[in-house]
């Protein structure tokens, strides 16, 4: 029996065409399935996270203002944005009890939250407000309002200066400079700050008096020198701060303000840091309270101009007049004391170096005489 033989690739070449079709429809099936599955993982999930991970920096940087809620069709994720936005919103109401600059540096600079510190050459600042006893028993409650305005008056020259806010004591601003972020213009930034806060708060009194409100006038005192800062207190409750011989000082020259009737004083070591940039008046040489040696005090003028930084003629008078009454020749200290007071219109510290070299004049002091007034109050 004869029979036909038919090649096998005959029967199987359709077959095997519509397999490999088959196969690079899968494969492409598949490659879409794959992106769009990642696509989707993407959209749903990756890039949410990624939304998360950077309003969870805006709350390590405290930029608390930043964060807003990320709405997801996933609940975990839709549930995980809600809680940071709670989160965020109890932050801030926290925000208003720390320096949050301060904190916001100490995290970027990797400043762990414990007992610590270290000694640097730093400028301290102190402000008071001159007779606030006398005007809270006025104003009893309403004096709140009044206090808040020269804080934030206050705060805000401190900080445009680069000042860090140690803290506010009743009436008291405590700042200082060249800490947590290093600065060699420490001195001179603190001069400033102090001089804008005297501006603005002229421009405050101007304001109070047409608005029939309280004017506010302050005394300052600032003082440079080694001191100790760093996280100070205990395990449970910290503060960034200050602490020193420097820092006291500081607090004893914004008070002697009031004996001389000046609004800022500044140390010896403030007044040599600052150099050139600042106009002073060498005002005389004390021994604050606390301390026995006595020490140069500047009254704080003006931030020197690279066209006008002579000094004025009547703060060379006063300053000749404190070179002879050093020298015992109090007459004629007398003589440049009244030049200044007359150049002025009136100046306290002059009548008061007057009344002290007639007072010598009258009785001559003993041979070991030094011309250092020792404070016996703060």
């Amino acid at each position: 029996m004869d029979g036909t033989v038919i090649p096998a690739s005959d029967f199987l070449a359709t077959i095997e065409r519509n397999a490999k079709i088959l196969l690079a429809a899968l494969a492409m099936l598949t490659l879409v399935m794959a992106a769009l599955a990642i696509l989707s993982a993407n959209t749903l999930i990756a890039a949410p996270l990624l939304r998360v991970v950077g309003q969870l920096k805006h709350i390590e940087t405290f930029d608390l203002a930043a964060i807003t809620r990320l709405n997801s069709p996933l609940r975990e994720l839709d549930n995980l944005s809600a809680a940071l936005v709670q989160m965020g919103r109890g932050l801030a109401s926290f925000q208003k009890y720390i320096p949050t600059a301060l904190v916001r540096t100490l995290v970027s600079r990797g400043v762990e939250a414990r007992p610590g510190g270290h000694e640097e050459v730093l400028s301290v600042l102190f402000t008071d407000i001159a007779g606030f006893t006398g005007l809270s028993e006025r104003l009893g409650d309403d004096v709140v309002p009044v206090l808040t305005e020269y804080l934030e008056i206050a705060s805000a020259a401190v900080l445009g200066r680069n000042g860090t806010i140690d803290k506010f004591i009743g009436d008291a601003v405590m700042a200082f400079w060249g800490a947590p972020v290093p600065s060699e213009r420490h001195a001179v930034d603190a001069c400033a700050a102090a001089l804008d806060c005297q501006q603005r708060l002229r421009q405050q009194r101007a304001d109070a008096e047409r608005d029939g409100r309280a004017p506010l006038r302050i005394r300052i005192g600032i003082n440079t020198g080694r001191m100790l800062v760093g996280n100070i207190g205990s395990n449970e409750r910290l503060s960034y701060t200050v602490i020193g011989d420097p820092v006291n000082v500081a607090s004893r020259l914004e008070a002697v303000n009031k004996r001389y009737g000046t609004e800022i004083l500044i140390g010896e070591e403030t007044r040599s840091a600052a150099g050139d940039a600042i106009v002073v008046r060498r005002l005389d040489r004390v021994a604050v309270y606390g301390r026995m040696q006595g020490i140069w005090i500047f009254e704080l003028l003006e931030m020197a101009e690279q066209d006008s930084s002579r000094v004025p003629d009547w703060v060379s008078a006063y300053e000749a007049g404190l070179d002879a009454y050093a020298a015992r020749d109090w007459q004629a200290a007398i003589g440049q004391f009244e030049l200044a007071d007359k150049a002025r219109g009136g100046d306290r510290p002059s009548h008061i170096l007057i009344e002290r070299c007639r007072r010598l004049l009258a009785e001559p002091p003993s041979a070991d005489w030094t011309p250092v007034l020792v404070l016996d109050g703060k």
